[in-house]
């Protein structure tokens, strides 16, 4: 299992950033495709489930195993799918105020991959997904137009199923 940590400052207030990035079922806003992808959540709170089909990547399912609205964090983790070549994966974001106009944007991940691949290189599609989560979540918010990366093994469980 490998960890992968993506930090990021941005000029947007904390509870800016905890106000859309707090709910379940709005993570499409600002992930790559979208808004040609689906989602629906079962529940609410930890313990809840979403289904995502995302039109890069195929069929997701996360549950949310931890939230705290006073630390401005949640962790979920995979229970089915292989997005990128993930056989599990846990993450944690937390979003931590610098000063009432600054924030720091922390994902961490714990994945192991398929064994068809390097773990090495699954740590390394994951960490694409989660700086391009940034930079969608940071788009949206500024009302701007993300510029997102290649993803790596973006469509492998396409081909892999």
């Amino acid at each position: 299992m490998k960890t992968v940590e993506v930090i990021r400052t941005t000029k947007i207030p904390a509870e800016i950033i905890w106000d859309e990035m707090k709910h379940f079922d709005r993570v499409l806003r600002w992930v790559p495709g979208g808004d040609k992808s689906t989602i629906f959540v079962k529940g609410k709170g930890i313990g809840a489930i979403r289904d995502i089909n995302l039109i890069t990547q195929g069929y997701v399912q996360h549950e949310l195993i931890a939230y705290s609205e006073d630390d401005y964090s949640f962790s979920y983790k995979l229970t089915d799918g292989k997005p990128v070549g993930m056989q599990d994966y846990v993450v944690v974001a937390k979003i931590t105020p610098i000063n009432n106009q600054e924030s720091e944007i922390k994902w961490t991940g714990k994945v192991s991959s398929d064994k068809r691949l390097k773990e090495d290189d699954v740590a390394e599609a994951l960490t694409t997904a989660l700086n391009n989560m940034i930079t969608g979540l940071i788009a949206l918010i500024n009302d701007e137009k993300p510029i997102f990366v290649d993803q790596p093994l973006e469509n492998w469980q396409k081909i892999n199923q």
